[in-house]
């Protein structure tokens, strides 16, 4: 299950510093259009109200605004969106003109303006529920649908929820910080509590999660059209399936949602899944029991081998699933894993536990990660590092190859080639039997007018910033060359009754028979050589019970 990750670096560590304008206790990463990272820290900047910043590959960190308990509003937990003019749009989780969080808009420049403030809450003594027209405190990054231009996010947090039913809201802002409300949700079928971003799929069709409520009250993933019609797909059930899922859904390209619940699946821990539109849940992976610190309780200080309370789900560009846990891993910090679409997991990296929220070197408690066009994948971390405020990593993973070149059977004189797909490749180096080929430098090798000594073992080794990845080992067979044994004097030997002959021209035309005869009329298969390249030794450990004997080699 656990494999180190290629190379692990903590490229910087968030601070305490007083009027520190970077910020404190990164919460979300965005890769904007020109290629720069955007960050958001929900405590901290100069403030002490959470902060924007940029921050390069290298760890090079530099503030964009800090928060000022106004009505822009503070403490941005969520990624910036950027709009299609440039801009980057967010949410303030708090504050705001009315104290339950705003929407601002922010320039490459840094400069940030208000767009909306969420309205008051109201208590309803009746349902014990607090409401509102429009949701409360988002917590949620904000979704761009590009077929209108306008973004789509969700309000609603654990305590007071918001909207017309006192259970959260889905909103649409355009650019101008226009706010519709689309929909507030029931506690039904429809779920309670939407805590994850929106996808925008194709056609503009919105999916989405709800951490509560629906049929069995573990939560939902629903669907909701430009018209503002929602309906629920599916109702977890608290069971193998998972329960509360908090990872936005990912579009795995194939006709499949992906995402992952922080809680229940097999053993409590939480689970990744992936569902069709339709509503049919397939459970990918659980994460493994959780085992408490020193008997103490609570799931911060719970360790196990893989993650516990997953809330990071993202598509890598060599099509595995990526993501981080919150918490667990074999030190308690958290966790980042790599999931084949097949459920095939690994761990790539275990921070390590620091205590009480302490200083350690890595990093505690993940909170983004995203991967940019050079492979790497870089993310944040809300606790430790030596500041004990957060750190901001890069995990580098070689090569993935994502079609593997395929064995070939060909005519003697006739061509062939072998290709692969790579990610994060740089250079490529096809071998033959363990030599390089001069001619081998690209995704596909060719050889033309195959001759004998060409039938063998091919691969290739595809190199990245991050070190090698080896291909499967693949074969070119010649179909229509015929087995001959060598006649040298070395090649025939007989002794202590046993005689032994070599045979050549092997090149996996399929398995080779050995016949044996003393009137060159009856023959008799005495052996059967596997499918090989070169030569192989035949022994006939019986011949010494006769006064001559004949041998031939043919094909089945």
């Amino acid at each position: 299950m656990s494999a180190p990750a290629q190379s692990f670096s903590n490229l910087y560590n968030f601070s305490a510093v007083p009027s520190n304008a970077v910020g404190q206790n990164p919460s979300g990463l965005t890769l904007a259009s020109n290629g720069q990272i955007y960050g958001t820290c929900v405590n901290g900047g100069t403030n002490e109200f959470g902060s924007l910043y940029t921050i390069t590959t290298t760890g090079t960190a530099s503030p964009l605004c800090s928060m000022s308990n106004n009505a822009a509003g503070d403490n941005p937990i969520a990624a910036l969106a950027q709009g299609t003019n440039g801009l980057f749009y967010g949410l303030n989780q708090s504050a705001g003109s009315n104290q339950y969080g705003a929407i601002f808009d922010l320039s490459s420049a840094g400069t940030l303006t208000k767009l909306y403030s969420f309205t008051t809450l109201k208590y309803n003594s009746h349902t014990s529920l607090f409401t509102n027209a429009d949701g409360a405190y988002p917590d949620c990054a904000l979704a761009l649908n590009t077929n209108n231009g306008n973004f789509y996010g969700t309000a609603g947090n654990a305590t007071y929820y918001g909207g017309t039913n006192g259970y959260g809201t889905i909103f649409q802002v355009t650019h101008q910080g226009k706010v519709t409300v689309i929909y507030s949700f029931t506690n039904g079928t429809d779920g309670a509590l939407p805590a994850a971003p929106l996808l925008v799929y194709t056609n503009g069709v919105l999916y989405g999660t709800t951490s509560a409520g629906g049929s069995n009250g573990y939560g939902t993933i629903f669907k909701l059209t430009a018209a503002g019609v929602v309906t629920p797909l599916y109702s977890f059930r608290g069971a193998a399936d998972g329960s509360a899922p908090t990872a936005a859904l990912i579009d795995g390209k194939d006709g499949y949602l992906y995402g992952a619940c922080s809680a229940g699946g097999t053993n409590g821990s939480g689970s990744i899944f992936k569902v069709n539109t339709n509503g049919i849940l397939t459970t990918l992976y659980a994460f493994t029991p959780g085992m408490n610190f020193n008997g103490t309780s609570g799931v911060a200080n719970q360790y196990n081998a893989d993650g516990i309370e997953p809330n990071v789900l993202v598509l890598g560009n060599d099509g595995n699933l990526y993501g981080t846990a919150h918490y667990g891993g074999v030190n308690g910090a958290g966790s980042v894993f790599e999931l084949s679409r097949a459920g095939q997991f690994k761990v790539l990296y275990s921070f390590s536990y620091a205590a009480d929220g302490g200083p350690n070197t890595d990093g505690a408690n993940p909170t983004s990660l995203i991967q940019l066009t050079n492979g790497n994948f870089y993310g944040t971390t809300k606790d430790g590092g030596t500041n004990s405020f957060g750190t901001f990593f890069t995990i580098g993973l070689p090569p993935s190859i994502t079609v593997q070149p395929t064995n070939q059977s060909i005519a003697l004189h006739s061509n062939a080639s072998f290709s692969l797909t790579a990610s994060n490749a740089l250079t490529y180096q096809w071998q033959f039997d363990g030599a390089n080929l001069p001619t081998g430098t690209g995704s596909t090798l060719s050889v033309t007018n195959a001759q004998i000594t060409n039938a063998g073992s091919y691969w290739a080794v595809v190199t990245g910033i991050n070190g090698p990845t080896t291909s499967s080992v693949v074969t070119l067979s010649l179909t229509n060359v015929p087995v001959s044994f060598v006649n040298n004097a070395s090649a025939l030997q007989y002794s202590g009754g046993q005689f032994s002959i070599q045979l050549t021209n092997l090149t996996g035309q399929g398995a080779i028979i050995i016949e044996s005869s003393t009137n060159l009329i009856q023959w008799t298969p005495i052996y059967t050589n596997p499918s090989a390249f070169g030569t192989a030794l035949f022994i006939d450990p019986n011949a010494g019970n006769y006064p001559f004997q004949f041998y031939r080699a043919t094909t089945p």
